[in-house]
């Protein structure tokens, strides 16, 4: 008899993962401590040192400051290693009399930072933004929020030398291979960066520190979950093109590296890392038409998501807009979800 494929192997492997921390096969009487228990099984697999479990940011330093068409754009360097800089653009409001909330916008694949804070370099970062809605820091600013838009490693000044010598467009394979050789995630170390960047934003003036929201598209996306899910700090979490069943997209779908956290799926799946979440204010983005990210995946876990915020007691602060394309960032529903949200207490 001749074997089954290769493909048909992995597929019988992800098919029979026990997934036993799943809130739908654990089915905890007590929700607070199955967050617990599952936010330290991912914290484990994202590889974060036990050492650094409090705040992550060592220090900060304003390059330069100007105003650009109606806000103030300031290029910052946060030190959250005690050898790597992260480079970001802060945005935030000409005139502001008191303090505000404040978006971390999160790039998905391509050149970085200089997506979300609106500054294309050539004809396809113009495109990015033109086409894709991806301009989400200068949309924030512009609804009166302080916005930050970090590089996340493997991305713009954050790629390799030898990257950024040839203009490839992201360090992400490299990366995730020297983590991994680690016992660490690049998933899990720009998750590490992104919590020293909210340090950042709750020592700002300008910021209002308990409410802080997170957003990004795909790459993006990925980032805004794994944050809100391990960092309570986040006040609302707007996660586009990235929610879905691990099965039906990361697992069935060519990915890059950097999305893949070795045993995560043995145990949860998306919707879990999700859940941890609850009970603080979610929107879900997807695209109809998006190929990487299948709708019918995205529904199916969102049903199962919702069944989580129930069990938080508060199933209205979970949502799902679903844009009439494909994979890319939708706004029509942001940012009056974003003020309903963050008026509230």
């Amino acid at each position: 008899m001749r074997p089954d494929s290769v493909d048909v192997h992995f597929a019988r492997l992800r098919d029979s993962q026990p997934q036993s921390l799943s809130f739908h096969r654990a089915r905890p009487e007590d929700f607070s401590a199955w967050q617990t228990q599952v936010r330290a099984f991912v914290r484990d697999r994202l590889g974060h040192p036990k050492s650094r479990t409090g705040h992550r940011l060592l220090g900060a330093v304003v390059e330069s400051t100007e105003e650009v068409d109606g806000y103030i754009r300031e290029r910052v360097l946060l030190r959250t290693e005690t050898d790597l800089e992260v480079p970001a653009f802060l945005l935030r409001p000409q005139r502001q009399g008191e303090r505000v909330p404040a978006v971390l916008a999160l790039h998905g694949h391509g050149p970085g930072k200089i997506i979300p804070a609106g500054m294309p370099r050539d004809e396809r970062s113009r495109r990015l933004i033109a086409e894709g809605e991806r301009d989400y820091a200068v949309q924030a600013v512009r609804e009166g929020y302080v916005a930050l838009a970090p590089d996340l490693r493997g991305f713009g000044e954050l790629r390799l030398e030898e990257d950024i010598e040839k203009d490839a467009g992201n360090s992400c394979a490299r990366l995730s291979l020297l983590a991994a050789q680690l016992g660490r995630t690049l998933l899990g170390m720009r998750v590490a960066d992104l919590m020293a960047a909210v340090d950042y934003l709750q020592s700002r003036p300008e910021v209002d520190p308990g409410r802080i929201a997170a957003t990004g598209n795909s790459g993006g996306g990925t980032a805004t979950l794994f944050l809100a899910a391990m960092d309570t700090r986040i006040a609302a979490a707007i996660p586009s093109c990235y929610f879905c069943t691990w099965a039906a997209s990361i697992q069935a779908v060519p990915h890059c590296a950097c999305n893949f956290v070795p045993g995560l799926s043995h145990e949860v799946e998306n919707y879990d890392l999700a859940g941890l979440v609850a009970p603080r204010p979610m929107l879900i983005i997807a695209g109809r038409e998006d190929a990487i990210f299948p709708i019918a995946g995205v529904q199916e876990a969102f049903a199962r998501l919702q069944e989580i915020y129930a069990a938080a007691g508060r199933p209205e602060r979970v949502e799902l807009y679903v844009g009439e394309g494909g994979h890319r960032y939708y706004s029509a529903r942001v940012w009056p979800w974003l003020r309903e949200h963050l008026a509230r207490p």
